[in-house]
């Protein structure tokens, strides 16, 4: 597993990002799409040509756009709702989520020479992914996202429903 060195300004975006941070819409979207591209920064040794950023529909899509702005390589979506994943064919292919929690969706789609990055990941999900991971963050929380303001026990606010601004205040 890979996880970005945290300063000033990476510290700054994972306030930004944080389920308790009250913050969602366009400004919570920008700082997903500025970690993604902090994280990319540690892919640059990947040929754009050969590379594929896949975007795990919704929740990751800003994530995926930050990476796939500063790696300059090809880019698809993916929703797990409704599609069924085709492997791109480039030989790097980068599945990428904003929040992965048990890792079960992107399990599903894994193979072995595929990397997996995301903004924040579930202390218990890390062993899934071994050296294939790239984070942001590893988190101890887990919790159920639903359309609520602030966490309380094993519910909280739902990232996708934060990124999108369609929580009600």
């Amino acid at each position: 597993m890979f996880e970005i060195e945290k300063n000033d300004r990476v510290n700054e975006l994972i306030d930004i990002t944080k389920s308790n941070s009250g913050i969602s819409g366009p400004i919570l979207a920008k700082a997903h799409m500025e970690l993604g591209e902090l994280l990319a920064e540690k892919l640059l040794d990947l040929d754009p040509e050969d590379t594929t950023i896949v975007a795990i529909l919704r929740g990751g899509l800003f994530f995926a756009e930050g990476m796939y702005f500063k790696l300059g390589c090809k880019f698809q979506i993916y929703d797990p709702k409704r599609d069924t994943f085709v492997r791109p064919i480039t030989k790097n292919v980068i599945l990428v989520d904003s929040v992965i929690n048990t890792g079960k969706t992107i399990l599903e789609i894994l193979e072995v020479d595929m990397m997996v990055a995301c903004c924040v990941i579930n202390k218990k999900a890390v062993a899934n992914f071994n050296e294939q991971l790239y984070t942001i963050r590893v988190s101890e929380n887990s919790f159920v996202g639903t359309s609520m303001l602030q966490q309380v026990g094993n519910k909280g606010p739902d990232t996708t429903m934060r990124l999108f601004n369609l929580l009600s205040y």
